[in-house]
């Protein structure tokens, strides 16, 4: 590779946001700095979402710094723009482990970006947080070096079905996605469980590239259904929705993760009325354990958003991990992650099994009104959310 060509690399992997906490930037002098790498999508398209995971880390970087961190060191935060290249992702894995202060990584944004990445941590030995991708595909290979905070899609399904279904004995219920990315796991999780609950239920499948909705609603009224779930996007299926009761059907729905924003609002609420909708962020103002945490974050960030929440969370993992063994390098950190502490966080009660997700994984259901979501229940009560 031409000297050109790697230094051009190398200042793209490391570009936007190398924003150590305040605290560090007064006493960089004399103490030593602990770094956590943030390899998200801070370009394109995607950016204001990485650009919030970003916040969210920074605002945990600086809670502990003012409250929490030893005498000893200070914690920073450098963030890497994935530009959502696959190459690149990967690329940011090596870049970061040059840096001997970061010792734990949070990303990526999307599974496509997370999946390439895999290998690449593993490789540096990084513990790496996943703080929003549910996508089964990232705990299915094998590595353990892997930390997911929200529930796999397959489980979020099971969780929804044992959650909602027992309220409608007697409906076939059909939960339809697109043969994409994100819904089938969805989906084939909820038929899974509806099955072994003795509900009926089926899977309907509709291409990736998209569909035309007056034809899918027919589709699915040929099912004749008293339950539809629909497992995607608001902007894959929200159409189906109207297309649906436009066609006459008077069943009632249910909705995945992808339906949990101001678009389904804006757009469907009237075809949705009254609908469950899975979530994986609790109702924060709900949560007893993070109300001055809440109140500092909000100070911090504004407006709060999932994203934001989530990257502060896998922050506070990575924080507390540290903290908990005396863990200053990579390595070091990586074997208290891999030890399976409690962790609590911003947004749940972490522990993981051997594949890295969650011991007790978790959804939250709201229901869809002209005015907004309106928290329902957890799928599983812990007592963490009122």
């Amino acid at each position: 590779m031409r000297r050109r060509t790697f230094l051009a690399t190398a200042a793209a992997a490391g570009v936007a946001l190398a924003a150590p906490a305040r605290a560090q930037i007064l006493n960089q002098q004399f103490l030593q700095q602990l770094t956590v790498g943030v390899n998200v999508t801070l370009s394109g398209p995607l950016q204001k979402y990485g650009l919030e995971v970003v916040r969210g880390v920074q605002a945990a970087v600086d809670e502990t710094n003012r409250f929490t961190a030893p005498i000893s060191h200070v914690w920073g935060m450098r963030a890497y723009d994935d530009r959502n290249d696959a190459a690149l992702a990967a690329t940011n894995a090596n870049v970061a482990s040059a840096d001997p202060s970061v010792i734990g990584i949070v990303g990526n944004m999307t599974a496509a970006m997370t999946l390439a990445s895999l290998s690449r941590y593993a490789n540096v030995n990084f513990a790496v947080v996943v703080p929003t991708v549910t996508a089964d595909a990232v705990t299915n290979r094998g590595y353990h070096n892997i930390f997911r905070l929200p529930a796999k899609d397959s489980t979020a399904g099971r969780l929804f079905a044992s959650s909602v279904l027992p309220e409608k004995r007697g409906a076939t219920a059909i939960a339809v996605a697109l043969d994409g990315d994100y819904g089938y796991d969805v989906a084939r999780g909820f038929v899974q469980q509806a099955k072994s609950d003795h509900h009926p239920a089926d899977v309907l499948l509709f291409p990736t590239t998209g569909i035309d909705p007056g034809a899918a609603a027919r589709t699915v009224l040929d099912r004749s259904p008293g339950y539809v779930f629909l497992c995607g996007t608001t902007a894959a299926l929200g159409s189906l929705a109207d297309a649906l009761r436009l066609a006459g059907y008077t069943g009632d729905f249910g909705a995945s993760d992808g339906f949990y924003n101001g678009e389904t609002i804006a757009q469907h609420a009237k075809a949705l009325d009254g609908a469950y909708v899975a979530s994986s962020l609790p109702p924060l103002e709900r949560i007893p354990s993070a109300i001055q945490l809440l109140t500092d974050f909000q100070h911090e960030v504004g407006a709060i958003t999932a994203f934001s929440a989530y990257g502060y969370a896998a922050a506070q993992v990575l924080i507390a991990a540290s903290q908990r063994s005396n863990a200053f390098t990579r390595y070091s950190l990586l074997a208290s992650m891999q030890r399976s502490p409690t962790f609590t966080t911003l947004v749940g009660q972490y522990s993981f099994n051997v594949f890295g997700d969650p011991l007790i994984p978790n959804i939250y259901i709201y229901t869809i009104g002209k005015d907004g979501f309106k928290f329902a229940r957890p799928a599983i009560r812990t007592g963490f959310v009122l």
